[in-house]
Formats: structure tokens, C-alpha cells, sequence
């Protein structure tokens, strides 16, 4: 696919593809507007318009891919994409409750146990804003693209459904599992536009890596500048049910942490969300009537090997590997922050989830990964000594020891470790390049590519083109869904710690796109992770099990899970939540904000 076009470049396509098949409607909204356009004006707040600070707009806007994780794209989900169940926070400040949207559903239930079917009834008033129903077809489609398109974000759920049924026009939809799965009312969740993504450039991979064409939900996208890092939303004047308060709601860069307190004493921005370190987050609580807190976001950073690769594919490798790298510089880096970050340190569960207990096994020492690395036959060559390059002055170069240790060798040829990272995430790569550094040190060719997403968690991983992965993984989902996502025996034969895996469940769809991004599993846990996720077992008695083999594998390791400081100037804004859902944060109930009147 490396001369495929890049998702910038399908951008215009898709923009027309829109045009053409709004065109074909019986009734045709306007037409949808572009949003990148270099020349675009700056948005102008109106009175009623609530402006949010934000880090950046982040890759893109599909809610389903690894690579558009980012608060961002959370946000922009939450205000635009219709879900039948949404997040709440649960009583005691620890959880997330998932209760039924009654602007999207009439109801949603379980009519029979044995197999498992849910049936869905939309609204008949629910639509897109162009028109078009929200319906069956969207379920379907989003079902469908789960299960086979590289880099989704956590599948093991869908691949439980058999079938996804219509019937009353597409406003009933009849959902058949395999099994039992407790954590149905998450899935479906923002749901897409398929009569237009179906048919864009690109698809589901890239078919929204500028825009969200229409909308579902209170707001629609009005305006994108990618030079600015703003998007506009605007009410959606289609939405069927009580409209959004705010006429607009301005996601709007905030600078330095000096210009986003300047812009919030001032009336510029009423809500901040944006990283920072202690000192930041101390400036914004000095301002009088900013609320302030620190909220996780719904994304872990991690360094996933890929045991798909011949060199990778030995253990003692991968735990050698691992152990040279340091997590708490990593964390540091990753958080953009001036403060150090408590890396995350387990393999499951996130420091946001209920019952986060960090479970990392004490770090090899640097002999100790050595040692590890010589009994899979990797040796490190004589040290060797650099000169220092020639001037046009001065005195002649001397030789200076190198600080580094010679190469890792086996029969020859040096260990070599390509890190993939997805174009244009600047976290992902920071910390990338970081990890080369420090294995570089360490004697370790090492070296960073940044390829297209679709590339990366598809072809590059499965071919072995790429050696290791850092990239975002979802948090705050159901755990036992995300176990079997990021843990389970791939559904066709690859690396495990012993005997052959399970025969091919469903052709070749794990083989094209894996959500065990490392290939290897430890089969002995697959029954118990299989009992998980259909919960016919206790999930803690689970992890418990399951902790300490997963670290034995030496395959991921996790870097942190993102943090933002949420404010919000109580004498501009009401309504606006300092501790919603982790899933949706301060935007959960954006649309009953109200701005107040200066």
C-alpha cells in the first residue's frame, strides 16, 4: 500500500464523492462545505458561542481507529456521532453506567438470552443531517468494518455478532451474538454515516481523516482550519429533538500556558482542555471563578513488539529489548509536560479504571538484559571509538571514546528494530524517537517509521515490515472486551509461547487485521479470557491469572495513559462538568452549556 494516496490527499475526493451522492437525494441539504481549505477565515465567536481550548485537532475524526485516538476526536464524536446507550458517570465517582439515549432509541433490549439477541428501535425521526436515516445499515456497516479493517479499536466484542438484521423500514434492528457478551450495550457506539463513508475514498480507514460529513447528534462541523488547529461546530438545525443551547461550541488552539490563562481572564475561552504540568494547572485555579481539574483521557500510549518478526519472535529477545528502555522517561516525554509522569504499569487495566493495581514486574537490570540477549545468541561487539568531524579551523580531530557499547551481533548481522508510528501523531513519534535513542545506546540499530495507519496496523505489522508499534490503545471500555481484543490467540496459526494455536475461526480476518498487534499470545489463558468475555467468570479472578503471564510474554509496554487539565470560568459558562465520563469528559453535556451574557 505504500503507493496508495495518503489520507490528506483523499480529502477532496471524498469531499466530492459527498457532493455527488447528496446530489441524488429526493431533497438535498446544502451542499457540504470544504474544511481545509488554506484561505479559510478565522471563525468569529457569536454571543452565544462557547470556545474551548484545545492542544490540537489530533489526526482525524473515525472514533473506531487506533491511530484518531486523541481528546479531540472524543470530543468531536460525543457532539456529532448519534450512539444507542451513552456513558455516565456512575454514582460513586469510580465507573461508567451506560444508559439508553432516548433522542437516538425508543428502546433496546434483550429479547432472548440463548443466543444472545438484542433488538434495537430507532427513532423514526432520527436522521443525518443531510437527511438520510439513521437506520439498520449503519449498525451494520460499522459491525462489519470492525471485524476486518486494520487498527479498529478494540473488536473482540464484535466478533461475537453472527448477524445484524433489519426490518421496519431500517428503524428495527435485530443484533444475533455467538455468546453471551454483558457488555453489549457499549457496542454500536458512534455510529457512522455509511451511505457515505461506504462509498468515499478510502472508507472506513480514511473516509473521515479530515471530516465528519454529516451529523447525528446536536452539532454538526461547520468549519475545520488545520493551520489554526480550530474546528467550528454548529447546532444542528436538523436535530429532531431539543436543540443544543450554544449556538456554536469553537474548539480553538490555546497557545502557551501564559496565552491560555490570558485568553481565560479575559473572556476569550470559557473551557480549557489542554496538557500541562502542576505549574499550568496551578495558574488556571488562580484565576477567580475557574474551576480546574485533571481528567484521564480515554487513551493509553504503549510500545507493542511485533513477535511476527523473525528476531522478535524469541522471548528472551523481547524481554532484553524491553528492559533497555526506561518507562519513566518515556512517560515524561509522552505527557509533553515539564513534570515527570507515573508511567502506567499494567498490562490491562488503566490508572483510570476501578481497581487499577500496577502489576509491572521489577525492571531487568541493564546486565541482566544483556545476559538475556547473549542466550538468544545476541553479542556485543568490541567498543569501538569515534572521530570527530573535520573543521576548517583549529586543531587537528583527535579520537574520543564513544560512550556507546558495540553492536549487538548474531551470526553477523546486528539486531535491528524498526519502531512504526502513525503519520503526523507527534506524541507517538516523540516517544518513538526517544526509544531509538536510548536502543541505540544500548548497541541496538533502532529506527523510526512513520507510515499511513492503515498501513501500519495492517500490511507493515502483518507482513513484517515493522518490528514494534507505538501507538494509542482505548481505555475506560469494558475491560474484559479489551483483554480479548489486545490478548487472545490470533484466529489464525502465528508465534505463541508454546503448542500451536486454534484452528481459524472466521477465514483470514485476524491475519489482515490483527487487534493482538504483538501476535503473541500465551494459550493457556485463552479459555479463562474467553469466560471473561462472556461473563461466566469473575473478571478480577481473571486478571489476576492473567497479569503476570502477560508480562512473562515481554510484549507490550505500557507508557502512560493521557492526562488533561479541564477548566471551565464559572462567570462565563453554566452547565459545563469538571468529572463526566471518561469517555466523553467535559463534553458529555455540551449541549445544555449556556453563556452567560457579559
Amino acid at each position: 500500500m505504500r503507493g496508495a494516496l495518503s489520507r490528506r490527499a483523499l480529502t477532496a475526493c471524498a469531499a466530492a464523492s459527498a457532493l455527488f451522492l447528496a446530489g441524488c437525494t429526493a431533497d438535498p441539504p446544502p451542499p457540504i462545505e470544504s474544511t481545509d481549505s488554506p484561505n479559510s477565515p478565522t471563525a468569529v465567536p457569536t454571543k452565544n458561542t462557547v470556545v474551548v481550548a484545545i492542544d490540537d485537532i489530533g489526526n482525524g475524526f473515525n472514533p473506531h481507529l487506533l491511530a484518531d485516538q486523541s481528546p479531540t476526536n472524543s470530543a468531536v464524536a460525543s457532539l456529532v456521532l448519534p450512539s444507542p446507550f451513552r456513558p455516565t458517570r456512575t454514582a460513586d465517582g469510580k465507573g461508567t453506567d451506560w444508559l439508553l439515549d432516548r433522542t437516538v432509541m425508543d428502546s433496546a433490549d434483550v429479547t432472548t438470552p440463548d443466543p444472545l439477541t438484542i433488538v434495537y428501535k430507532i427513532r423514526d425521526e432520527a436522521q443525518w443531517s443531510d437527511g438520510a436515516p439513521i437506520a439498520a445499515e449503519d449498525f451494520r456497516y460499522l459491525w462489519q468494518q470492525m471485524i476486518k479493517e486494520p487498527g479498529a479499536v478494540d473488536p473482540a466484542g464484535y466478533r461475537l455478532i453472527k448477524d445484524v438484521g433489519s426490518s421496519g423500514g431500517g428503524k428495527t434492528v435485530t443484533v444475533t451474538m455467538t455468546a453471551p457478551y454483558p457488555a453489549w450495550r457499549e457496542l454500536f457506539s458512534n455510529l457512522l454515516p455509511s451511505h457515505l463513508i461506504k462509498d468515499s475514498p478510502g472508507g472506513f480507514e480514511q473516509g473521515m481523516a479530515e471530516n465528519i460529513p454529516v451529523s447525528g447528534g446536536h452539532f454538526h462541523i461547520k468549519q475545520i482550519d488545520r493551520g489554526r488547529d480550530e474546528i467550528l461546530l454548529e447546532r444542528n438545525d436538523r436535530y429532531w429533538d431539543a436543540p443544543a443551547k450554544p449556538d456554536q461550541i469553537l474548539l480553538r488552539r490555546a497557545g502557551t500556558s501564559a496565552q491560555l490563562a490570558d485568553s481565560i481572564r479575559s473572556g476569550d475561552a470559557q473551557v480549557a482542555v489542554v496538557h500541562g504540568g502542576d505549574a499550568a494547572a496551578a495558574q488556571l485555579a488562580a484565576i477567580p471563578s475557574v474551576r480546574t481539574a485533571k481528567q484521564f483521557q480515554p487513551r493509553v500510549l504503549q510500545l507493542t513488539l511485533n513477535a511476527r518478526t523473525t528476531a522478535l519472535a524469541d522471548v528472551r529477545v523481547r524481554s532484553g529489548v524491553l528492559a533497555l528502555i526506561d518507562p519513566e522517561l518515556l512517560a515524561a516525554v509522552g505527557s509533553g509536560s515539564g513534570s515527570a509522569v507515573e508511567p502506567a504499569r499494567a498490562q490491562v487495566l488503566s490508572p483510570s479504571d476501578p481497581g487499577y493495581v500496577p502489576t509491572a514486574p521489577e525492571r531487568l537490570k541493564s546486565d541482566q538484559a544483556y545476559a538475556r540477549l547473549a542466550e538468544a545468541g545476541y553479542v556485543r561487539t568490541a567498543t569501538t571509538t569515534t572521530v570527530a568531524p573535520p573543521t576548517t579551523s583549529g586543531p587537528a580531530p583527535t579520537a574520543t571514546p564513544n560512550p556507546m557499547p558495540g553492536a549487538l551481533m548474531k551470526d553477523g548481522k546486528p539486531l535491528a528494530i524498526r519502531i512504526g508510528t502513525a503519520e503526523e501523531d507527534e506524541t507517538a513519534g516523540a516517544v518513538a524517537s526517544t526509544v531509538v535513542d536510548q536502543l541505540r545506546v544500548a548497541g541496538i540499530e533502532a529506527s523510526v517509521v512513520k507510515l499511513a495507519p492503515e498501513e501500519l496496523y495492517g500490511t507493515a505489522l502483518v507482513d513484517r515490515q515493522i518490528d514494534a508499534i507505538v501507538g494509542w490503545v482505548r481505555a475506560g471500555s469494558d475491560r474484559a472486551t479489551a483483554l480479548a481484543s489486545r490478548f487472545s490467540c490470533p484466529l489464525t496459526p502465528t508465534v505463541t509461547t508454546g503448542g500451536p494455536t486454534t484452528p481459524p475461526l472466521d477465514g483470514n480476518i485476524d491475519a489482515t487485521a490483527p487487534s493482538n498487534l504483538s501476535g503473541v499470545c500465551d494459550p493457556s489463558l485463552q479459555a479463562t479470557i474467553d469466560a471473561a468475555l462472556r461473563g461466566t467468570t469473575d473478571f478480577t479472578q481473571v486478571l489476576a491469572q492473567a497479569e503476570p503471564k502477560l508480562w512473562e510474554l515481554s510484549a507490550v509496554l505500557p507508557v502512560l495513559q493521557d492526562l488533561t487539565i479541564d477548566a471551565a470560568a464559572g462567570d462565563e459558562v453554566e452547565g459545563v462538568s469538571l468529572d463526566g465520563a471518561i469517555q466523553s469528559g467535559v463534553f458529555g453535556d455540551a449541549a445544555g452549556w449556556t453563556r452567560k451574557p457579559r
